[in-house]
Parts: C-alpha cells; sequence; structure tokens
C-alpha cells in the first residue's frame, strides 16, 4: 500500500496538471475569441427585408474593419417589406464612437458560396449610435439598373479590338502568341546565357581561374601574410618602426625635450619683458612713433606725386641711351691726343 507521503505527491502533481490544462484552455478561448472575451458588449438592432445568406456570428465590419458579429437573426412579423427580420448585433462597447448615428448598413459578400456579412458605411454626424439602438439599412444597387449600357459596349469594343490584334499578329502579344520573333530573341538570349556559363567554367578564362584555382586566393592572402609579418618583426623590436616601439630612449628624449620647452616658456614668462608694464609702454611707444614714420614718408611729395619717378625715370632712359651711344660709336668719346 503506497505511503501518504507518495498519495499527497500524487494528489499534488493531478492538481497542477488539471491547473496547467485549465490554462491551456483559458488561452485558447481568448486568442479564439480575438481576445475580446472580457470586452464590454453593446447591442445594436438592423432590420432588413431578406436574410439569406446571412447566419448567427456573421461578421459586422465598420468601412472595412470589424467591430463584432451577428448575434441572432429572427423574424419580426411586420407587413413592412424592408423590416421583415430583425437582426441582433454584438459590437464592442468602444467601438459605438466610430459609428455616426447616420451610418447605414449593407449586406455583403464574403465567400463565393454565398456568405453574407453586415458592412457598415461611417457617416458625417458627430453623435454617434447609443446602445439598443438602429442602424439604417440601405439595399444594394440592382447590378442592372446602374449599369450604362452604352459604356459597357464601348468596353466590349476595346476587348474586341484586342482580341483581333491578338488574332493577326499586330500586338506584342499577338506577336508573342503567333509569331517566332520574340521565341528566337528568346532563344538566343538564352543559348548567348549558356556560352557565358560555359566560359565561366573554362579554366582557362579569367573567370574560371578565379573560381577554380587559388591564384586570386593568393593574391588577397599574400598580402595579408606579409602584412601580418610586419606587426610580428614589429612587435619583436626589429627594423626602425619595431626599435621606436620597443626602446623608451626615443620616448624619454621626446619627453625632455618638451620639457625642457616648458621650462623654456616658463623662463621666457618670467622675464621682465614679459612682466614689466614700463617695458611694454616703452614698445607702444616705438610701435606708434614707427607707424607715425611710416604715414609722414607715405604722405611726403616724394610717394603722392609722380615728379620724382618720372626724373629717375628720365635720368635712366638718358644714361641707357648714353651707353648704347658709347657703344656703338666709342669714337665720339674717346680722343687720343699724341704731344
Amino acid at each position: 500500500m503506497p505511503s501518504a507521503r507518495r498519495v499527497n505527491w500524487a494528489k499534488f502533481r493531478v492538481t497542477v496538471v488539471c491547473l496547467v490544462a485549465l490554462l491551456i484552455l483559458f488561452t485558447l478561448v481568448y486568442l479564439l475569441t480575438g481576445g475580446t472575451l472580457f470586452q464590454q458588449k453593446a447591442t445594436v438592432y438592423m432590420y432588413i427585408p431578406d436574410a439569406t445568406g446571412l447566419a448567427q456570428d456573421s461578421p459586422v465590419r465598420v468601412d472595412g474593419i470589424g467591430v463584432g458579429k451577428v448575434k441572432s437573426v429572427s423574424l419580426t412579423g411586420s407587413r413592412e417589406p424592408n423590416r421583415v427580420v430583425k437582426v441582433t448585433i454584438s459590437v464592442q462597447r468602444d467601438r459605438l464612437a466610430s459609428i455616426p448615428d447616420d451610418s447605414f448598413a449593407q449586406l455583403g459578400t464574403d465567400s463565393l458560396i454565398g456568405d453574407k456579412y453586415v458592412d457598415i458605411t461611417s457617416g458625417r454626424n458627430p453623435n454617434h449610435i447609443a446602445p439598443n439602438g438602429e442602424i439604417t439599412y440601405k439595399a444594394q444597387t440592382d447590378l442592372m439598373k446602374s449599369l450604362d449600357l452604352s459604356q459597357f459596349q464601348q468596353q466590349l469594343r476595346i476587348v474586341d479590338a484586342t482580341l483581333t490584334e491578338i488574332e493577326q499578329g499586330r500586338s506584342r502579344v499577338g506577336q508573342f502568341v503567333l509569331g517566332e520573333e520574340m521565341y528566337t530573341s528568346l532563344l538566343k538570349y538564352f543559348s548567348e546565357l549558356q556560352s557565358g556559363i560555359r566560359a565561366a567554367a573554362d579554366v582557362n578564362s579569367s573567370l574560371g581561374r578565379a573560381l577554380y584555382s587559388d591564384e586570386l586566393y593568393r593574391q588577397i592572402s599574400d598580402p595579408i601574410a606579409e602584412f601580418d609579418r610586419s606587426l610580428a618583426r614589429i612587435q619583436s623590436g626589429q627594423g626602425t618602426a619595431g626599435s621606436l616601439f620597443r626602446d623608451t630612449a626615443q620616448y624619454a628624449q621626446l619627453r625632455a625635450g618638451a620639457h625642457d620647452l616648458l621650462s623654456s616658456l616658463a623662463s621666457l614668462r618670467s622675464q621682465e619683458f614679459m612682466r614689466s608694464d614700463r617695458l611694454y609702454v616703452d614698445w607702444n611707444r616705438a610701435a606708434i612713433s614707427l607707424i607715425d614714420s611710416v604715414d609722414q614718408m607715405n604722405a611726403s611729395p616724394l610717394l603722392n606725386t609722380s615728379a620724382a619717378y618720372d626724373n629717375l625715370n628720365g635720368f635712366a632712359r638718358e644714361w641707357r641711351d648714353t651707353v648704347r651711344d658709347f657703344r656703338e660709336h666709342p669714337a665720339k668719346f674717346l680722343r687720343l691726343k699724341v704731344f
């Protein structure tokens, strides 16, 4: 006979399995209901002349978005043609705000076998429909009454012309169906494609060598291997770069140079020239005096007028002419006297 401990353990396992099964069942029910199991519902009504294809749980949509289901379909016993059937609709309460009270409903076909749904078209009234309110039903327009025969005939002529062009081979579709030009071009294209594939598969071509040999791999791997060897040499201290990384003398030299530069700047900062206001004033006076001298020189007639330039230019021309005349006729200037 099992002990009390084993019996209690078996009861505990059975309880856990039942709880897990109930949780799974609850989750399935919640998912099958679309997550609306605990949402508050509101009831609205609609009266229609015929409920063919409409049944309980048929979907209800507002502008193509599902908001509820048909709760029941029943006869009213009314003599009015448009109020023969009463349709009770269950709508999510929070969706009533998206259904204005001037909205109207129609029956649409949801599949090829005739299953119908309630299609509500939103109105423009700012007030929304109240719970237990009524939605106005609007019958579907008869296709034959709304069909424009002249326009339909024109469309038939266009279709007939298109089919005639196809039969006579005047259009691209007709050439594809009746002619061989497109077939020939496609065959030529596939032949070129096949030739390209064969050329790629040939080991004598550049593409074939890249695919079937290690030439391209070596072209890529050799520079990488050389770069790796260079890094290894640098890490081992070989070469100029290796000594720069492994030897601290250059770093110490650079640091000493930076320290000397800082010391020089500190010494320069402590000089009397950098600290004395009197020297600063004297330098300013000297600079101002130099600027005044330059201004006076610029204001002098020697630089403001062209007289001095013209005199120098005339003197240079005369000197040039004299030198040229001396070179061409030296006898005019060299005179020898015999005593």
